[in-house]
């Protein structure tokens, strides 16, 4: 069996849009074990999107019997456990089973609700006590009112409304919880005192007893139960820390903690965080507290990111040239062919917008576009246009980040695509600033890991251990001729979503009349 030097292990789990992770650590952060395993989206009508959250705990339970397994861990080394999670709202029953597929954060469905809470509630109200402004999907608060009004059978089952985390928590331990820093992205409680804001839950027509007790990062709910116990072998009793949303996770183990930090995470979707001492929030980006200590997050996401080359995988992958047939390429195959196409995509440009764009054009109507298709355009093409096409969206949040903080030597990157060097160097390039891939890549479950170690009092300064962690890998310089390029490029990647911006509109009623 492997044994931590201390003969401890951290397990950091995280529920992502794509899939979940689950990762072993020792007490210096050390990776041990890990698996990961993919779900999928449900998409029951145009612009909806819903998860089984049963998908969720399959895929945790199935990845933590895997390291146990096959991979050497020892359950009765196993000292804490934390979660972390992506956005998505489920409606669970007294016994925690969900009564309805989870909305998740790519969803569109609730623009009746968006409008609702805007004139009844005030966008100004809630931005002033929640830090965030009024949007569909990305949000809660949106979701819960559509259940609460929409399905009346769902609504009468319901016991609490949770987050991924919550609902993975409560299969561990049989609590009801969420995260202090996932709670400002409910719109229903006060960001600065990280508690609900019984006012706000009042005037929405949420019930306080739906939603969940809040918790620090570092707080014990509970421990592993039996049930879970056997579910996934780990040891009855093992407790479990509460954590952080994904963001906020990855962001602390990054080394992103402190007062002027920058980091970039391109998994599923791109987030673009700021660390600060102010709670002077800006409405184009999502606002939360951070991991530990009087800090914010300032957080611009871009929602089809990794999701955009998942879905052209999946789409049109078994096109691929030079592909064995019926098999479809992995994303190291598309890393390789994007590579093979000349910066500019041979005149191919894509906008990201497979569902709707959050930060900062906050436009749940916006679709994806391809723009500069012809007879000399190739599978490769389109791959490196979608890598460019993400990497314009970086720069458009990057652009508003980088006017109001001091730009550091280079911003760290971590996720999915920072295993990709072709990608890597197409962000730099078109960001025009130097990035630093960390050799930790998977940051969202040592941030997990690393919480859990301090909540269950095994790590005293978790902080100064991310520093002596934190191993920097390669620094991507961005290319003079091909920033040029680029730069020109850029202003048509505004100008097209600039051109297209009504359009949208008109396809979503087209949209709607087609819907069954």
């Amino acid at each position: 069996m492997k044994e931590s030097p201390h003969g401890k292990l951290l397990l950091g789990i995280d529920i992502g849009m794509g899939g979940a992770k689950c990762a072993f650590y020792d007490c210096r952060g050390n990776y041990v074990a890990g698996k990961g395993a993919e779900y999928g989206i449900i998409t029951p009508r145009p612009g909806w999107a819903e998860q089984n959250p049963e998908d969720w705990w399959q895929a945790v339970t199935a990845c933590i019997r895997e390291c146990i397994g096959n991979q050497g861990i020892s359950p009765a080394d196993v000292a804490a456990v934390g979660v972390s999670c992506t956005n998505a709202v489920v409606p669970v029953d007294r016994d925690g089973k969900a009564v309805h597929n989870a909305i998740v954060l790519f969803d569109q469905r609730t623009d009746r609700e968006v409008r609702w809470i805007k004139e009844n509630l005030g966008e100004e109200r809630v931005f002033r006590v929640t830090g965030n402004r009024v949007a569909r999907g990305t949000f809660s608060l949106p979701s819960m009112l559509w259940l609460l009004k929409n399905r009346p059978e769902v609504a009468e089952k319901t016991w609490k409304f949770l987050v991924p985390s919550g609902f993975v928590t409560h299969k561990l331990t049989g609590n009801f919880s969420i995260t202090k820093s996932r709670l400002s992205y409910t719109l229903l409680a006060d960001v600065r005192k990280g508690d609900w804001d019984a006012d706000l839950a009042r005037d929405a027509g949420v019930p306080l007893s739906m939603l969940p007790t809040p918790y620090a990062a570092t707080d014990v709910v509970g421990t592993v139960q039996a049930s879970a116990a056997a579910a996934t072998g780990l040891l009855e009793g093992t407790p479990v820390i509460a954590g952080a949303m994904d963001t906020a996770s990855a962001a602390f183990a990054s080394g992103a903690a402190k007062e002027g930090a920058i980091f970039l995470t391109v998994g599923s979707t791109v987030r673009l965080c700021y660390t600060t001492d102010s709670d002077r929030f800006d409405r184009r980006f999502m606002n939360t507290s951070g991991v530990m200590g009087p800090k914010w997050l300032y957080t611009g996401a871009t929602s089809g990111a990794g999701a955009s080359l998942r879905w052209f995988r999946d789409t049109f992958g078994r096109a691929m040239p030079g592909l064995e047939p019926g098999t479809e390429p992995s994303f190291e195959d598309l890393s390789e062919s994007a590579a093979g196409a000349s910066p500019g995509a041979g005149g191919l440009l894509y906008l990201p917008y497979l569902v709707g764009e959050r930060s900062p054009i906050w436009n749940p109507e916006a679709r994806g576009v391809f723009f500069g298709i012809g007879l000399n355009t190739a599978f490769a093409d389109f791959a490196r246009a979608i890598m460019e096409g993400v990497g314009f969206s970086i720069r458009h949040l990057a652009e508003i980040i980088l006017r109001n903080a001091s730009a550091p030597p280079a911003i760290a990157l971590s996720g999915g695509a920072s295993k990709s060097a072709v990608w890597c160097q197409i962000i730099a390039d078109i960001v025009g600033h130097p990035l630093i891939r960390l050799e930790l890549g998977e940051t969202e479950t040592l941030g997990a890991a690393l919480v859990a170690g301090h909540g269950a009092g095994l790590i005293r300064d978790p902080i100064g251990l991310i520093d002596m962690l934190v191993k920097k890998g390669k620094v991507y310089y961005p290319d003079p001729a091909n920033k040029s390029l680029y730069d020109g490029m850029y202003a048509l990647f505004l100008n097209v979503y600039a051109d297209t911006e009504k359009d949208f509109l008109l396809l979503a009623r087209s949209r709607d009349e087609q819907a069954p």
